[in-house]
């Protein structure tokens, strides 16, 4: 019943009633990021990419792995990689295939990665034309290997002029030592020693020669390595890819349905539920079922669902509020019936446990209450505040709650009906609450007549109604305000669905269907009472007929 959250304190429910609240939203938010994402797949510029492969072979220029690198192998194919990306082989391959674009505009759209343990380098080049790609990337494969191949074939011819020229010195030097040795005699220990350098001589220009030989078969194959998988025109774009693109944006969409479902419903004001109320540090003291659940107008039956609630809210009532006799003043945070639905089964409930009750009805504008309990609306408030009198019980009783006496608005109530007098008021209400235990005080609305500021005034404290889905937290929020600067007691709010109200009141019948009458009018009886219960017909007291 009562509702004990913090305002900041938000739980699952929250959550799951924003879903349920704005589903509409995020399922059209998730409908246009897919539209979306379809039109953008409609409408963006495929994007087309090949592939050449690259096996890669060590020469005198690639041999350069190092040690503990990311690729194993005797060539590092990181530093392959990065040649494939230098602006020196783009170059090269912009000419080859006669780009329009810059070296730059090419290295934007190639990549090159390395498969897992491999000496293979793969070489995608994107396009938004099939041809233009395939030929990007066959070009890069093919001036890769130029590029390795020149810098193969001059690094190897550089070795070799080395090697020459040590071999034709030493050539000479061997020449020269053999024709020493044939001219010495032959147990001349000089001899002996140009013998040994000429071996020496000889021995070195077996191990040039053989180098020599190997560099001279590495310039038949300079290249490094051969492209073996060319480069083909794609069949399908790479990009958009509509199996990323289409769930991206659906989620994109749902998200933002999310987000903007949240900030909606945050800003909504409407009352919900209890939670709505705690969130602007208004305690809830009663509140019924708001989904799929419509109050009657009528006195509900003690042991029913309904009737139960107001039992406790009469529990509630009197330990929140200081012992012995109160004014209770039920207004609402806008126009509705709920004051009197609330007025009427909290003062029947508070009968049932305190000696004397007095509901009065103050809404001299429409007041449903005499007629939701069997009773004429006059005489009674507008009647007795003329002439005040604290002789007698003013007020009629209902055989729904025999301790409970109704005040009516009076014959002078309506439209036209003038304010209410401050002095006067005060004074029936305190010489009401001297006769009686509880005064409840069925006020107007705060927004649609004065006369609730001047009925606040003599109250020991207020109860505010609010009517479900009319009721907005910054409406009631303002209203607490406003009694609170009036120096009015606000102990908390009921919160209800609006009640209904049948198109032919019936006011003359019970809950349970059933009625008897007392001096030919008809009075509401609630399950449980019988004849005996009942008093004798409803009295007029001398103090109201006298007025």
């Amino acid at each position: 019943m009562s509702e004990t959250s913090g305002p900041e304190d938000v739980q699952a429910v929250d959550y799951t009633g924003v879903l349920r609240r704005r589903w509409w939203l995020i399922v059209a938010a998730t409908i246009v990021g897919t539209l979306g994402a379809v039109g953008y797949l409609l409408a963006a510029h495929k994007m087309y990419t090949a592939n050449a492969l690259v096996a890669v072979s060590a020469t005198a220029a690639t041999s350069n792995q190092v040690a503990n690198g990311r690729t194993t192998g005797s060539v590092n194919l990181d530093t392959q990689a990065q040649i494939v990306r230098s602006l020196t082989v783009a170059q090269a391959a912009a000419k080859r295939m006669h780009a329009t674009d810059t070296p730059q505009q090419l290295l934007a759209r190639v990549s090159v990665t390395v498969p897992p343990n491999s000496q293979v380098l793969s070489i995608s080049c994107g396009s938004r034309s099939k041809a233009i790609a395939a030929s990007c990337a066959q070009s890069f494969a093919q001036a890769y290997l130029n590029y390795v191949s020149a810098q193969t074939t001059s690094l190897v011819n550089g070795q070799i002029l080395l090697l020459q020229k040590k071999i034709n010195s030493l050539q000479s030097n061997a020449a020269s030592l053999s024709i020493e040795v044939a001219s010495l005699p032959s147990n001349s220990s000089h001899r002996a020693t140009a013998s040994v350098e000429l071996t020496s001589d000889q021995n070195q220009l077996t191990s040039l020669n053989g180098q020599l030989a190997q560099l001279t078969q590495e310039l038949a194959n300079p290249s490094g390595g051969s492209i073996i998988s060319s480069a083909t025109p794609p069949t399908s774009p790479s990009s958009p890819i509509p199996l990323i693109v289409i769930p991206s944006g659906l989620v994109v969409g749902l998200l933002i349905g999310l987000i903007a479902a949240f900030v909606v419903d945050r800003r909504d004001k409407q009352i919900r539920g209890p939670r709505d109320l705690a969130r602007v540090n208004v305690p809830v003291l009663m509140s019924l079922p708001l989904k799929n659940f419509t109050p009657d107008l009528a006195i509900a039956a003690p042991r029913s669902g309904i009737g139960r609630e107001f039992s406790e809210l009469a529990h509630v009532l009197t330990g929140s509020v200081e012992a012995g006799n109160q004014i209770i003043l039920l207004t609402g945070s806008a126009d509705g019936r709920g004051v009197d639905l609330v007025a009427a089964n909290l003062a029947t409930a508070l009968s049932r446990y305190e000696a004397e009750v007095t509901l009065v009805c103050a809404d001299l504008e429409g007041s449903l209450i005499p007629a939701m309990v069997g009773l004429p609306s006059t005489p009674g408030l507008t009647d007795l505040l003329p002439a005040i009198t604290s002789n007698g019980s003013p007020g009629r009783r209902t055989t729904a709650a025999p301790r409970l006496r109704i005040i009516a608005p009076g014959s002078a109530a309506g439209k036209e009906a003038a304010d209410l007098q401050p002095d006067a008021v005060v004074q029936l209400l305190v010489s009401l609450r001297d006769t009686g235990s509880w005064v409840v005080v069925a006020a107007p609305s705060v927004t649609s007549d004065p006369d609730v500021y001047t009925l606040a005034q003599a109250a020991d404290a207020v109860v505010l109604v609010a009517e479900a889905p009319q009721a907005h937290s910054d409406q009631v929020a303002g209203v607490v305000q406003q009694l609170e600067r009036m120096g009015a007691t606000v102990l908390g709010a009921v919160l209800l669905p609006s009640p209904k109200v049948p198109a032919t009141f019936r006011p003359l019948l019970p809950v349970d269907g059933s009625s008897v009458r007392r001096q030919g009018q008809a009075v509401p009886m609630v399950p449980g009472d019988t004849d005996r219960d009942l008093p004798a017909a409803a009295e007029t007291p001398a103090s109201v007929r006298g007025s």
